[in-house]
């Protein structure tokens, strides 16, 4: 009987091994790891009242970097994404526009469940986001004008990723990150008004948010590529209002390691 019980720990051990490791691959083929390179370009529109009620809009290119890292519990996130170009424009007046976006997540796996007929993953978790606007219209002045305005978001809020295999090197992605709760800053004009320039902003008075949704194509076990639309949309009533969007399509290199 002693014989039996010792025989039947090595095979309880290998076995759980080889249960591991599949899980382990598993993992690793739907949440890629490593980093990734990103470039996108599309179009995108502002309507920043602290300079004009007017809308202004055009191409505003996309660059990124992130890095995801699968823990035992958890997934953590890590990105950063700028956006720069001096042709946003209203008929003849154009603006430098300067975007900057620094997200950390950490997200945990949700039941999997189907979907046509196939296993889906979800993650969710929360984020802490810092997010920067910069506007400056390109005209002449003399004097202070209201050619130049700013806003800044340190958010708490939620981020969530989607998975789903539709082949078996072909995975389908979509992730979604919205702020909640968010210590903002805007330019305000002190001569005017007594304004604080910094405020407690809840969903009510502030969002920013981040769509994305696009296939990944796996080259090899660490190298992976994807293309997806992204929508970002940002709102700040508090002071006068900032409303802007934009719509992309981003390209991204993985490298896992």
């Amino acid at each position: 009987m002693k014989m039996k019980h010792l025989f039947l720990i090595p095979v309880l051990y290998l076995s759980s091994d080889i249960i591991f490791s599949q899980v382990v691959r598993e993992e690793e083929i739907l949440l890629p790891s490593g980093i990734s390179l990103e470039y996108g370009i599309g179009s995108f529109a502002v309507t920043d009242e602290y300079i004009s009620k007017e809308k202004y809009s055009g191409v505003l290119p996309y660059y990124g970097i992130s890095w995801t890292k699968p823990h035992q519990n958890y997934v953590y996130h890590l990105s950063i994404n700028y956006r720069y170009s001096s042709e946003i424009k209203n008929n003849n007046v154009s603006a430098d526009v300067h975007q900057f976006t620094l997200n950390q997540g950490f997200s945990y796996t949700l039941p999997r469940f189907m979907m046509f007929d196939k296993e889906a993953y979800v993650y969710l978790g929360p984020m802490a986001e810092i997010f920067f606007y910069f506007n400056k219209q390109n005209i002449a002045v003399s004097g202070f004008d209201y050619t130049q305005s700013y806003a800044m978001l340190i958010s708490g809020g939620i981020t969530s990723q989607l998975f789903y295999r539709l082949f078996d090197k072909l995975n389908i992605e979509g992730t979604l990150d919205f702020s909640i709760l968010s210590l903002g800053f805007r330019m305000v004009d002190e001569e005017e008004t007594d304004e604080s320039p910094v405020k407690f902003l809840t969903l009510i008075s502030a969002n920013n948010v981040v769509f994305a949704l696009g296939p990944r194509y796996f080259l090899m076990d660490n190298l992976s590529i994807k293309a997806a639309y992204l929508f970002h949309f940002t709102r700040i009533d508090s002071w006068e209002p900032l409303l802007s969007a934009s719509d992309n399509v981003v390209f991204a290199l993985t490298y896992g390691f």
